[in-house]
């Protein structure tokens, strides 16, 4: 487990314990860190590119997911 601090607005933070572990709800991959989105969503995803080889993705979840299975299908394609 990690823990994630946020600035909140007007002032403070907030502290959130999360499962890096945990798949990212948009492309299903590990979340490993804590993006700007929350520890739900990976930090590729959230900048919207991909974690392997670094272009920019497609918008729409299946599009991503469809992504992500090419590269999975060939481990030799992940940087």
């Amino acid at each position: 487990m990690k823990t994630a601090t946020y600035n909140l607005i007007g002032g403070g933070t907030k502290t959130i314990e999360y499962d890096e572990n945990a798949p990212c709800i948009i492309c299903g991959e590990p979340v490993i860190e804590a993006s700007m989105g929350g520890t739900v969503v990976c930090p590729a995803c959230d900048c919207g590119i991909c974690r392997y080889c670094g272009v920019q993705l497609p918008i729409g979840k299946k599009a991503i997911k469809e992504h992500m299975a090419w590269h999975k299908k060939d481990d030799a394609t992940k940087v």
